[in-house]
């Protein structure tokens, strides 16, 4: 298959494209022709998509870093002046106050203003919830950053797609062009054998219509290319009512894949990590069952008065305290059906990629017996072409003696026509295809 399809490209001639005939405006946007990695190195930095990607990349790695930031002592500074109209009270024992038994002995505690400032911190000593979700967070983080490295494959590849196809239309239109040329000198033979009353109106008529409609192909194919030009604005985040042009482009290496590989394919490394992700929040989950232990501290100075001016009269007191404390999840939620759950969904997930797994290499050689048909269809409709261009050369001859046959000649004209339409699809499908296959094995 690669010395055929080698040869194949090598006889495949492109043009320098024209570009648009659109009207030129000052956008700051280059207007030279580009190359293909130059369309690609635009794309890079304009594609909106590409660029939201890249934020939630880094918005992952953000939340990665907070997660990793729960491993330090988490420090607060406090201060507070506060007034109480209504002072608390504390109920004591009469008895330590030489009352009666079983009398109690209501006292205020405190004064009108008080006030505290100081610092309390809690370090986790062992809390396996905050590991998993760093460990979740990391994945998430990875997740991130294999999906904007899938976006960009993707991207290239339709980009790619998009600036073979300007060429191929630039190309068809030239020879939709020239179709229009070569029938516009039959026509003008008929016209001549009309006017010498060698045939008849009806005939004259009937070419006149053949010629229309080889204006019209030429229409349509400087829609075509505009429709292309337009699709390669769009992938690259080219302004779309601007001016663009492309150079031409050298012809394809042969296409070389030795075997498939899965592990080529270009969303392999996503798929794999969301599979990861699920089974991480799933163990994320269950952490919910395990105790923790915290490390605490704290110190305060707190001051006391009847006016608020006891900030800079009263004496202050100092108070503070160093502890571990063990905490023990007995909430229901974190032993209902939640961890249940979250395990199907990663179950769910791995079946998933298996899925994919054959879901992609099924596409490949798809595309595979796909680029064969179209490396094929290039070399019989060329085939075509030659002999369509035979006929309308002896066709031409019989005019120039005075012999129109309108029927054979229409057959003449669409089977042309149609050749040259089929060559272009084929042109089309076997660039598209080719291109496909490199993408599913991160070429």
């Amino acid at each position: 298959m690669k010395t055929g399809i080698l040869l194949l490209l090598l006889a495949i001639p492109f043009r320098v494209a024209d570009g648009q005939t659109m009207p030129e405006k000052d956008t700051g946007q280059p207007t030279t022709a580009l190359s293909l990695q130059q369309c690609l190195d635009y794309a890079g930095t304009h594609n909106q998509e590409l660029l939201s990607k890249a934020q939630s990349a880094a918005a992952a790695e953000e939340d990665r870093k907070a997660a990793t930031a729960k491993l330090l002592p988490d420090v607060s500074v406090t201060a507070a002046v506060n007034n109480y109209w209504k002072i608390p009270v504390q109920v004591f024992p009469g008895e330590l106050v030489n009352q009666p038994a079983g009398t109690f002995v209501p006292v205020r505690m405190g004064t009108p203003w008080m006030g505290n400032y100081g610092a309390e911190a809690n370090l986790p000593l062992v809390d396996v919830k905050t590991w998993q979700a760093i460990k979740l967070a990391r994945l998430q983080q990875q997740a991130g950053a294999s999906e904007y490295r899938s976006l960009q494959r993707s991207l290239q590849k339709n980009i790619c797609i998009a600036y073979y196809s300007t060429q191929l239309q630039q190309d068809y239109l030239t020879v939709a062009q020239q179709l229009y040329s070569n029938y516009q000198q039959i026509h003008d033979l008929i016209k001549l054998q009309f006017d010498k009353g060698l045939t008849d109106k009806i005939a004259f008529n009937q070419s006149a219509t053949l010629l229309k409609n080889r204006q019209q192909a030429v229409q349509q194919a400087g829609v075509s290319l505009q429709e292309a030009y337009l699709d390669l604005k769009f992938w690259m985040g080219f302004p779309l009512d601007s001016q663009l042009t492309t150079q031409s482009t050298s012809p394809l290496l042969p296409l070389e894949i030795n075997d498939y590989r899965t592990s080529q394919l270009p969303d392999y490394e996503t798929e794999q990590l969301k599979v990861a992700v699920a089974a991480q929040e799933y163990h994320n989950t269950r952490a919910n069952y395990y105790p923790s232990l915290h490390f605490k501290g704290s110190y305060q100075q707190q001051g006391f008065g009847d006016k608020m001016d006891f900030i800079t009269r009263s004496p202050w007191f100092t108070v503070g305290f160093a502890g571990v404390e063990l905490r023990f999840p007995l909430s229901w939620s974190n032993f209902s059906a939640k961890p249940r759950s979250m395990k199907a969904q990663w179950l769910a997930a791995s079946s998933r990629f298996k899925q994919y797994e054959s879901e992609q290499e099924k596409k490949y050689r798809q595309e595979k017996l796909l680029l064969e048909k179209a490396s094929g269809d290039i070399q019989l409709q060329k085939e075509n072409i030659a002999l369509a261009q035979e006929n309308e050369a002896l066709s031409k001859q019989k005019i120039n003696k005075g012999i129109i046959d309108m029927i054979q000649l229409k057959q003449i004209q669409q089977d042309l026509y149609d050749a040259q339409a089929k060559l272009n699809d084929a042109r089309t499908d076997f660039y598209k295809h080719y291109t496909e296959l490199n993408y599913l094995q991160h070429q």
